[in-house]
């Protein structure tokens, strides 16, 4: 079974660069392929592990909607919806990725939602880790049938806005009813000290990994970059490794 790790934040604090390069020290750690899932609306993981994304789940869901009536009598939906998974799923050398994509429109997507959740619920445990990169809402985790993560990894800024998104974030999941094994918080581009006032909001239930402002990792992000190229050397990379080995 695929070890499940959701990173979730408010925007602009890097998850989807925690979420990159937290891909790459997993399928170094396990020396085979991990499954990267976008699951936020503005996606951009695939750019940061350097793929193009063709297609979502966004774009199949809608596909399947408009020809649901165009199908052949016993034309099986599941197999057709197996087939047009493998299109969406981007390969690489050490990861595959699937990118949601766009939210619901107005249309009634229930069966295929079904559809949908019991092949990426099949997909992931064909893995040995999975990751994914959420919106702050978990708007997806809330939708999957497993409602199980591993390790929940919440990102913020040295701020108190971010920092509270996240402790948020971690209610949500206890409400969702989601089963939540190992939970952390990162602290990302972190200069200096942090104040006693957001040491102190933090709180003591959940482990806190602090990660410095990295010169090369926003010259890339900026250029919209692959984090391929971050060098070995690099801090904010081997904190990083340094997590994915302490997840399992």
């Amino acid at each position: 079974m695929a070890f499940v790790v959701a990173v979730a934040g408010k925007g602009g604090v890097g998850k989807s660069t925690i979420s990159a390069l937290l891909v790459n020290a997993l399928a170094r750690r396990a020396g085979e392929v991990v499954l990267a899932i976008d699951a936020d609306p503005n996606a951009n993981l695939g750019e940061k592990l350097g793929v193009r994304v063709e297609r979502t789940i966004g774009d199949l869901r809608e596909d399947l909607l408009k020809r649901a009536d165009e199908l052949p009598a016993g034309t099986s939906k599941h197999e057709i919806v197996r087939y047009q998974m493998q299109l969406a799923k981007v390969e690489g050398s050490e990861f595959d990725l699937l990118t949601m994509g766009r939210p619901e429109g107005p249309g009634c997507y229930c069966y295929i939602n079904n559809i949908l959740r019991t092949f990426i619920d099949e997909a992931i445990d064909a893995y040995p880790f999975v990751v994914i990169d959420n919106e702050a809402g978990m708007e997806h985790l809330s939708r999957r049938t497993t409602k199980r993560m591993d390790a929940l990894i919440m990102v913020s800024d040295p701020t108190r806005v971010g920092i509270e998104t996240a402790k948020r974030i971690s209610a949500l999941a206890d409400e969702m009813g989601v089963k939540v094994g190992k939970r952390y918080l990162i602290i990302n581009r972190v200069q200096g000290e942090l104040s006693d006032e957001l040491r102190t909001s933090i709180g003591p239930s959940v482990t806190v990994i602090y990660l410095p402002e990295d010169a090369e990792i926003s010259k890339l992000n900026s250029a919209g970059a692959s984090l391929a190229s971050v060098p070995e050397s690099s801090e904010l990379r081997n904190k990083v490794r340094e997590l994915a080995n302490d997840l399992r």
